[in-house]
């Protein structure tokens, strides 16, 4: 049992140096923090098992878990709740739609019909959609919103009117799409991001080697895991450059900034710290409970996010908990800073 504690205290202590770490350099501590979730777990466990036999090592087992206690806070937040009419400037929504259901991957029913009218009643003055259907007749579903940019499968719609955009492009082998619009809201300009950085690609035959891991089927499980890591590594080096490149891209902005999408990663990885350094979560400054945003057939994490410049102050977040998509829609309001004034 002290050989299990001090491997998963070394394990958890392996999580915390994720965000730090370009997996590029060492692709390790990448996979440590995914499992985040389930070190912190195990720890919380065993802490509890050696305090119970009042052994000292429990207090060094605290001490690992308390070290942790910033990244605790970005995947469950004890924030008080705000009143929905609170006064804001501007409001944002960011959701993966999954091609609406496309496939038949849902089985809500007219779940294309529910994610329109979701959209078309949000009330959010922009929104940032992913995995948007590649079709001209798309744009016409959503009538409430007048200005429109689209590239690849992310897509920006908006209310106020949008007077530059454009597209960052990433090297061939790169599954992403990012681009941005300077928006006019009412006499300021604001620069938004949309993104969608790479996913896994984790198909049916990962699926199902998930599926037989955690039923305890450890049949050929040495291959599964070694092709599920491989996917993994890969597209956590890709997700790593795509969030460099688009950070250089948002210092050089002349406006605030706000950047929303599915990151295709927790907060405990490279690519979030990178592309949050200098701004501000809304899921941390007014979020309530555990913040997943995926709900598909894997692990449920926080991968959909908005993040803002201090030029805001966040009013309100809402992760609404409808099941048209395999993600759940945020939204946020954001006021501007007295010091932006």
């Amino acid at each position: 049992m002290r050989i299990i504690t001090i491997a998963a205290m070394i394990g958890l202590l392996g999580s915390y140096t994720s965000p730090y770490v370009n997996p590029n350099t060492f692709y390790p501590s990448s996979l440590l923090g995914l499992a985040y979730h389930y070190l912190l777990i195990a720890n919380i466990i065993l802490f509890l098992y050696w305090l119970f036999r009042w052994k000292k090592i429990a207090i060094l087992s605290f001490l690992v878990i308390a070290s942790g206690y910033p990244f605790i806070t970005t995947y469950y937040a004890l924030n008080p709740k705000v009143a929905p009419d609170a006064p804001h400037d501007l409001s944002i929504l960011t959701y993966n739609i999954r091609q609406m259901n496309a496939n038949n991957w849902m089985q809500e029913k007219d779940a294309p019909k529910k994610i329109m009218d979701y959209i078309n009643n949000s009330d959010a003055d922009i929104v940032c959609i992913q995995e948007f259907p590649n079709r001209d007749a798309s744009f016409q579903k959503f009538p409430e919103y007048k200005y429109r940019y689209r590239n690849k499968d992310v897509a920006l719609i908006s209310r106020y009117p949008i007077i530059h955009k454009g597209v960052i492009k990433f090297p061939p082998g790169n599954a992403a799409a990012c681009i941005y619009a300077d928006i006019d809201v009412k006499g300021d300009t604001v620069r938004v991001y949309a993104i969608h950085l790479e996913s896994y690609r984790l198909g049916n035959k990962e699926e199902q080697i998930y599926k037989n891991l955690t039923s305890g089927n450890t049949e050929n499980a040495t291959q599964g895991v070694k092709k599920i890591s491989s996917r993994l590594v890969h597209a956590n080096r890709n997700r790593a450059n795509q969030a460099v490149e688009i950070k250089a891209h948002m210092q050089q902005s002349p406006y605030p900034v706000i950047i929303c999408g599915d990151f295709n990663d927790t907060p405990l990885s490279y690519a979030y710290h990178t592309l949050s350094t200098g701004m501000t979560d809304s899921f941390n400054e007014k979020g309530r409970g555990l913040g997943n945003t995926y709900i598909g057939e894997f692990p449920s994490f926080r991968i959909d996010h908005i993040l803002h410049t201090p030029s805001f102050k966040t009013v309100s977040y809402t992760r609404d908990t409808v099941r048209y998509s395999d993600h759940y829609p945020v939204k946020t309001k954001l006021k501007y800073a007295p010091s932006h004034r």
